[in-house]
């Protein structure tokens, strides 16, 4: 039989190994939506990861419309969207982190669901998302169906960051 000191402490000592094996494997996923808010997002994104020792996956959406079936041809949006890719992982990787970019097919105003399945895939602990707070629809709707539709689709945490203010700065 275990003394209730000792049970105490191997509750802490597992607690402290499985919250070891999440930090692990965080990915903070980032959608890049409008260029000047994404920026901003991504900057605070790549802070929080290498603050944690995680990784970012940066998502391009290649909206298609409704119209044409999900699996259309777009060579010519498709190569723009990966050398957008290529510059934003250049800049996550400045800040001394891993960064990826993937690319997602999604209808306006729903791309919650193909950021969803891309943080499932990869277990995200955060989505950090840019956006402007559009003033005209007042506080009911402050931001974009598509910035709706991450925060109801979301599998885990969502942030959104509405300033767009200078880049981060090492203190001297």
């Amino acid at each position: 039989m275990f003394s209730v000191h000792r049970l105490e402490v191997l509750r802490r000592w597992l607690r402290r190994a499985v919250h070891g094996l999440a930090g692990r494997r965080r990915m903070v996923v980032v959608p890049l939506l409008e260029p000047e808010h994404t920026r901003h997002a991504l900057d605070l994104a790549c802070l929080l990861a290498a603050e944690r020792g995680s990784r970012v996956l940066l998502i391009a959406p290649l909206y298609v419309d409704w119209e044409l079936p999900l699996d259309a041809h777009f060579t010519t949006e498709q190569a723009a969207l990966r050398v957008e890719l290529d510059r934003e992982r250049a800049l996550a990787e400045s800040y001394g982190i891993s960064a990826h970019g993937k690319v997602v097919r999604a209808r306006h105003g729903e791309l919650g669901r193909a950021v969803a399945e891309a943080a499932e895939d990869v277990r995200a602990s955060m989505i950090v998302v840019g956006a402007a707070v559009e003033s005209q629809r007042g506080l009911r709707q402050p931001f974009s169906r598509d910035v709706w539709s991450v925060l109801q689709d979301a599998p885990c945490r969502v942030m959104i960051t509405t300033g767009a203010g200078a880049r981060p700065r090492a203190a001297a």
